[in-house]
């Protein structure tokens, strides 16, 4: 389990596994190897949540995220992940400055 501490960090280092695979560079494939990556690591959805919502800029992707229908607190937690590590390659891409 990552605790609320290290949540930056995990979010950077699937950003940093996911743009080294040559799948990254294919917009449909690399929301599914997103996804894939999101199911490998082990987290507390409910911690990962509270840790969103008080963040500054990642309680707007979650606000987003939870206009969604999602059955279980993992599963949103998931899509959330998804649409941050979405959001950062977006930004990557149209050369904004990448959140600290």
């Amino acid at each position: 389990m990552v605790g609320a501490n290290d949540f930056r960090g995990l979010i950077q280092e699937l950003h940093s596994e996911l743009n080294q695979t040559p799948v990254a560079a294919i917009a449909d494939r690399w929301h599914i190897r997103a996804q894939e990556v999101v199911r490998r690591k082990v987290f507390s959805a409910s911690e990962f949540l509270e840790w969103a919502k008080r963040d500054r800029h990642w309680s707007f992707t979650l606000a987003e995220v939870m206009g969604k229908v999602c059955a279980k607190p993992s599963e949103l937690a998931a899509r959330l992940l998804v649409a941050i590590l979405e959001e950062l390659r977006e930004e990557q891409q149209t050369g904004a400055p990448a959140l600290e």
